[in-house]
C-alpha cells in the first residue's frame, strides 16, 4: 500500500511524508497549500504524525476566536481544557487545572510568546506538543530538554472562508461559519437578565462549544472551563458528562453552559439549575422552545437564544 500510494502521487509538489498515519501500521503524507508547510515552522521535538496534523487544525481554528491571552489543551481535536486571562501563564495554569486527567499527554496552543516561567510550569508535565506565536531564546532551550516534544512557532494562518471533507461519496464543500461571538449573537428570552461578567463567560462559552464534537455542552465560569461534555450521541449523556468533571475538579462553584445544540426538554435544564447553573445559551428551534422558557422563568434562570446553530460533525 505504501508503494501504490507513494507512487501515485510521486511527482506531487509540497508532498511530504508523515511519521504514520492515525495508527503506526498505517502510511501517511501531507500535502501542503504552499512550498512553506507547517515542518518549516517546528523548532524541536520528534517528526510530526497525521494526528497531530489534525490537532493542529482543530487547535488553530479554535484558537482564532480569542484575541485575549488564551490557552487551550487539545485531545484527539477535542478541548479538553480552555482558559482566557489577563496574562498567559494564569491562562495556561487554568486551562491545565479545568481537566488535569485528559491534560495527560495533550497539545498545547497558546496565542502569547512563551516565556522561561511559563516553560517550566509546561516540563512539570508530559505533553505531546507546545503551538505559540513565539518562544523567549530561554525558554525554548528549557522545553527542548523533553527532546520528543514537539515545539512549533505558530503560522500566521488566515481563517478559511470554505472548507472540505472527504467523504466515500465524495467531497463535502460548505461556507465556513465566521459570524462573531459577542453580545449580539445573544437573544435574552427568559424575564432574567444576566449579570456582565455571565455574560461574559457565556460568549466564552459559545466560543468553545464551536469547536467540540457535537453533541456538545460547555460548563464555564471566569473564562475557565469547568466542564466539557461533547461527542456524546446525546444532549443529556453530554451534559452529565460536564457536570460529572465540573464537579470533580470545582465542586459547588456556580456556572454558565452554552450548548451548541436546543434542550429539547426541561430535564436538562432542571439538571443544570439543581448543580448551580443560572445562565444557558442555545439556539431555539425546539417545538418546546415555550416550555422551556417558561421553566427558566420559574426557576429564575437567565435564558438566550444564540443566533446561529454550533454543530460540529
Amino acid at each position: 500500500m505504501k508503494l501504490f500510494i507513494g507512487g501515485f502521487l510521486k511527482n506531487k509538489k509540497n508532498k511530504y511524508e508523515l511519521r504514520y498515519g492515525e495508527n503506526p501500521n498505517q502510511y501517511a503524507y501531507l500535502i501542503g497549500k504552499s512550498s512553506k508547510s507547517i515542518f518549516k515552522y517546528q523548532l524541536s521535538g520528534k517528526k510530526i504524525s497525521y494526528n497531530n496534523i489534525i490537532d493542529l487544525d482543530s487547535g488553530i481554528k479554535c484558537l482564532q476566536e480569542f484575541d485575549e491571552p488564551t490557552s487551550i489543551i487539545i485531545k484527539h481535536t477535542n478541548p479538553c481544557g480552555i482558559a482566557s486571562s489577563s496574562n498567559i501563564i494564569n491562562a495556561f495554569q487554568k486551562s491545565y487545572e479545568s481537566d488535569t486527567k485528559s491534560a495527560f499527554g495533550g497539545i498545547i496552543f497558546l496565542n502569547r510568546k512563551v516565556n522561561f516561567k511559563l516553560s517550566n510550569k509546561i516540563i512539570k508535565n508530559f505533553f505531546e506538543m507546545v503551538v505559540a506565536p513565539d518562544f523567549e531564546k530561554n525558554a525554548l532551550e528549557n522545553l527542548k530538554t523533553k527532546r520528543n516534544l514537539i515545539l512549533i512557532k505558530l503560522p500566521s494562518v488566515k481563517k478559511q472562508t470554505i472548507e472540505y471533507k472527504s467523504t466515500i461519496l465524495g467531497d463535502l464543500y460548505q461556507f465556513r461559519d465566521l459570524t462573531p461571538i459577542n453580545k449580539k449573537f445573544l437573544k435574552l428570552v427568559s424575564k432574567k437578565k444576566a449579570k456582565i461578567e455571565s455574560i461574559t463567560d457565556l460568549i466564552f462559552s459559545l466560543k468553545v462549544v464551536k469547536h467540540l464534537k457535537s453533541n456538545a455542552v460547555v460548563l464555564s465560569k471566569n473564562k475557565q472551563t469547568l466542564g466539557l461534555g461533547h461527542g456524546q450521541t446525546n444532549r443529556v449523556d453530554a451534559l452529565k458528562f460536564a457536570i460529572k468533571n465540573k464537579n470533580f475538579y470545582f465542586k459547588k462553584k456556580s456556572f454558565v453552559c452554552a450548548s451548541d445544540g436546543f434542550f429539547p426538554f426541561t430535564d436538562s435544564i432542571s439538571l443544570l439549575n439543581k448543580n448551580g447553573c443560572y445562565v444557558i445559551g442555545q439556539p431555539n428551534g425546539s417545538i418546546n422552545d415555550k416550555k422551556i422558557i417558561s421553566f427558566a422563568n420559574r426557576k429564575n434562570i437567565s435564558l438566550y437564544f444564540i443566533k446561529n446553530r454550533l454543530f460540529k460533525h
